[in-house]
């Protein structure tokens, strides 16, 4: 590169494509104008062009002495895509965020940042140049109440707001219920077209008042006036996203609120260990708990009690009466079932065998199709149900576990053809029998389906999993039956039983009369929840997780690294954290992170690979440390090599 050319620039670009977290996100090319920043180049970047936006150009006898110096020379800018900018300071600053907050290449986080047309040229994009708000960032305010009246809260504080608001909900099914509330807002989600989410992308540039209902990818539109960021069920699941960035939408929303000096409101039916944690600290603006101790009745159901009565059924005595009595009544009726399917696990009585994935280290669940049939849930590898035990070639093997969607269905076909349950219209909601969410809607259409004239109208019974809570904002039930109630509880993540709080929260959303809990040890969670006593959960959990440096007392970081060699894995993984330790030794952050020793995955093989993993717990600190040269975070993951999975906050440790 002739560097005595004072006509030539300096161009510093963010690549958009992946690189690898620890080498350099912004790279270096030169031209023969200025650029502005935001504009839009190509660039050749391992000998394939790549699109590249612009963050600053300075000329090239202001860089002398460090070209001279560089071990590198400079490449030529390929080509000028656009001189005019088309990403805004905004724009800049999330994705910035999404990479220091996720450890995610910063190009892969300006790309999410980024609409799905972006360059497209049947769909032109303009920036507004004052798109980030002087205002200081506001406190969150949290409204619990029940999900059916969220849309009649949620009006009132809409009435107050001159400007535009964005409502975001976890999944495309919560959309309905509140377009149907508010016919005016815009809807944005991933299935809309690229032309609808122009038109929407464009009116949210325009100061114009809008409201906006849309899933996470919302967060990312150019508003130019918003005041109020609504975000609704914050602890739902889908709200971390499986691809990198693997940010989550809450965390997000409330940095985005803050860019535009926007009033973030959080509305749920439960605070959660986190919110609450906050609000004890004085970090909430406001909150506000509408809910009060549910007028359900609950009967948790001793089944100990039942076994020792030489009672062995799927329902207990008194809950087959009660399920008689409602399907006489012909009532709408749900039964909760913790796992789709047929069964848990087929164990072989005589050695103990379990019959596993030969491409997972986990037991193959059992399904019925025409025939049972075992069926992996990690790979969906299925395979004929034996008749011998492949150890020990004993016939005794038997299916264990809890009772899935399936065989429920089967014990209450049966029920109804011996006579002991009068005859009902049932219906099965899990990801066997819909698998996309036209067939959904189906099962949800069929549960509502009008009689016919001159139809006699009959009881409803709904065997669901989780998959019903989509419906809670709509649907409504009379009786609703718990059968496996343990089966809810079972987990190894310490989130378990703030996850079970929620989903029970959800089940009171549906409004029944009645919920039996069949249960053999946990007594005392369901009344406790209905009570609404939730300073005691929350005070309990939280002493727990301040005592193994859970959250809110730290910042978890998964690192994950997978090999078809299960001494790779353990070897990389053992190296890893040997290495992990002595960095934090040479930073003088001891104190501040822990570091798991290696082990295997919870799950040890998946996908025919082996994986091992390593949890790192952050403690926050309120002194800034000298010795870090900014994120303390990526500071240490720099440490991590690129064949490493980097999960920030992850949905699970397991």
């Amino acid at each position: 590169m002739p560097v005595s050319d004072k006509n030539l620039f300096v161009v510093e670009v963010i690549p958009l494509v992946v690189l690898p977290p620890n080498v350099p996100q912004i790279l270096s090319y030169y031209h023969n104008r200025r650029l502005v920043k935001g504009a839009v180049v190509e660039i050749s970047i391992q000998n394939r062009k790549a699109e590249a936006v612009v963050i600053g150009s300075h000329p090239v006898e202001y860089q002398k002495i460090n070209l001279k110096k560089s071990s590198f020379q400079l490449k030529k800018i390929g080509a000028v895509i656009s001189e005019v900018p088309l990403v805004s300071e905004a724009q800049f600053k999330t994705a910035l965020w999404l990479a220091n907050t996720y450890a995610s290449p910063l190009g892969l986080a300006l790309k999410t940042v980024l609409p799905p047309f972006f360059l497209k040229k049947k769909y032109p994009v303009s920036i507004r140049l004052n798109a980030v708000s002087d205002e200081r960032h506001k406190k969150p305010e949290w409204l619990v109440c029940r999900a059916k009246e969220a849309a009649k809260h949620i009006l009132k504080r809409i009435e107050q707001v001159k400007g535009q608001v964005l409502i975001m909900v976890p999944e495309v099914a919560y959309i309905r219920h509140f377009a149907e509330k508010i016919p005016q807002a815009r809807i944005l989600h991933s299935q809309i077209s690229n032309q609808d989410a122009h038109a929407i992308w464009t009116e949210a540039a325009e100061t114009a008042p809008l409201i906006v209902i849309g899933t996470r990818q919302a967060l990312f539109l150019p508003f130019s006036k918003l005041q109020l960021l609504v975000v609704i069920d914050p602890l739902h699941e889908f709200y971390k996203s499986d691809l990198s960035p693997k940010y989550r939408a809450p965390e997000l929303a409330e940095m985005i609120a803050g860019l535009h000096g926007a009033q973030p409101l959080f509305v749920s039916n439960t605070l959660g260990v986190a919110a609450y944690h906050a609000r004890n600290l004085g970090q909430l603006a406001e909150y506000r708990d509408l809910i009060k101790p549910w007028r359900i009745s609950v009967n948790v159901v001793d089944m100990i009690a039942e076994i020792k009565q030489h009672f062995v059924n799927l329902f207990a005595a008194e809950v087959r009466k009660r399920l008689y009595h409602a399907v006489h009544e012909r009532k709408r009726i749900l039964v909760v079932s913790a796992r789709r399917g047929y069964a848990g696990i087929l164990l072989c009585e005589r050695c103990g065998h379990s019959f596993k994935c030969p491409n997972c280290d986990v037991p193959m669940r059992i399904h019925q199709a025409i025939e049972l049939v075992l069926l992996c849930h990690r790979c969906d590898i299925s395979r004929s149900y034996p008749k011998f035990c492949a150890n020990c070639h004993s016939s005794q093997i038997k299916p264990t576990g809890p009772a899935g969607s399936q065989k429920i269905y089967e014990v209450l076909r049966k029920m109804m053809e011996y006579g002991e349950l009068p005859t009902a219209k049932m219906l099965i909601l899990d990801s066997d029998v819909v698998k996309n969410e036209t067939e959904e809607q189906e099962v949800i259409d069929a549960l509502n389906k009008p009689l016919e004239p001159g139809a006699i109208p009959t009881a409803v019974i709904l065997i669901a999993t989780q998959k019903i809570f989509s419906y809670i904002f709509e649907e409504r039930f009379d009786y609703i039956v718990i059968p496996q109630f343990d089966a809810l509880t079972i987990g190894t993540d310490f989130q378990t039983s703030e996850h079970l709080w929620h989903q029970l929260e959800k089940l009171a959303d549906f409004e029944p009369e009645l919920i039996d809990a069949q249960t053999y040890h946990h007594k005392e969670i369901l009344p406790t929840v209905a009570e609404h006593r939730y300073d005691k959960l929350y005070g309990d959990e939280l002493q727990l997780r301040e005592a193994f440096k859970y959250p809110p007392y730290s910042h978890l970081v998964k690192l994950s690294f997978s090999h078809t060699q299960s001494g790779r894995a353990v070897a990389e993984c053992r190296g890893l954290v040997e290495k992990l330790k002595m960095a934090a030794i040479h930073l003088q952050m001891r104190d501040r992170i822990h570091i798991s020793e290696s082990s295997p995955a919870f799950i040890r093989k998946e996908k025919g690979l082996y994986v091992a993993t390593i949890v790192l717990k952050i403690i926050p600190s309120i002194e800034p440390v000298p010795s870090l040269d900014g994120n303390f975070l990526r500071t240490i993951l720099r440490f991590v090599p690129s064949s490493w999975m980097i999960d920030v906050n992850p949905r699970t440790t397991l």
